[in-house]
């Protein structure tokens, strides 16, 4: 938690464009398996960008951990990780919508993710960060209305001393009303998340949570039987089955 009675404001950080194009995000034709899917994204991202330094620190035990929590009575979401969190240096280019990232090879390439996804779901969000080898802890609160009424094109930044090991991100999604996942949307959100998410799960990279269950992926069951077509057996028990699987790979350059 902050510790309130050492918080300072530091340089405040800009989220041009007009307040007015960011109001009509919540417009979007959107879901929300996608949204939070931005999220973990980051996290994700954040963990191959730093990998060489968290396994220093932490070993090769060390597991990215990403937790979806989502809370009814109070209509809000929480994503938090244990990645890498973010760095103060780019702290003006990551709070700023379709500023490109400068390295464009990992999972965020134009930049919208987190910025467009937290508008979609609410108007009042907030981000807490403890990037790795930094002395502090950052805070910035996002409240879409503060914004537009004020006509702002500055969010301050909330600084507290923190210890320079420790590493995560927590991203809360308040006021969320209608956009709060009922029970349906929430099993979708599940499912997809484990789905989109399968590779990095399979792998050992990602313990990836679900209001503290840990998410998991059913491949679906592949046919294993002999060709119709296969030659010279009288009978399909005599021919050998195969499995109808077959690996793909898209290079979109």
């Amino acid at each position: 938690m902050l510790n309130r009675t050492k918080v300072q404001e530091v340089a405040a950080v800009g989220i041009r464009p007009n307040s007015s194009i960011l109001s009509v995000l919540s417009h979007l034709n959107y879901k929300a398996w996608y949204a939070v899917a931005e999220f973990v994204d980051n996290s994700i991202q954040s963990y191959l960008s730093n990998r060489e330094e968290l396994r220093a620190l932490h070993g090769v035990g060390y597991k990215l951990t990403v937790r979806v929590w989502l809370d009814q009575q109070n209509k809000l979401i929480e994503v938090t990780d244990n990645a890498a969190g973010i760095k103060g240096a780019d702290y003006p280019r990551a709070f700023r919508p379709a500023e490109i990232p400068t390295d464009r090879t990992g999972l965020s390439e134009f930049g919208m993710g987190m910025k467009t996804a937290a508008c979609w779901f609410t108007h009042t969000w907030n981000v807490r960060s403890k990037a790795l080898d930094e002395p502090v802890e950052r805070l910035i609160r996002f409240n879409l209305n503060e914004i537009i009424d004020g006509r702002l094109e500055h969010l301050p930044v909330l600084e507290t001393p923190a210890s320079k090991d420790a590493h995560f991100t927590v991203l809360r999604l308040e006021n969320l009303g209608k956009k709060f996942p009922v029970k349906r949307t929430q099993k979708k959100l599940r499912d997809h998340l484990a789905s989109i998410y399968r590779v990095f799960i399979a792998d050992g990279t990602l313990e990836l949570k679900f209001n503290g269950n840990v998410l998991k992926y059913e491949a679906p069951a592949v046919l294993s039987s002999v060709p119709f077509t296969a030659p010279g057996v009288r009978s399909l028990t005599e021919k050998t089955p195969v499995n109808w699987t077959k690996n793909i790979d898209f290079d979109f350059g």
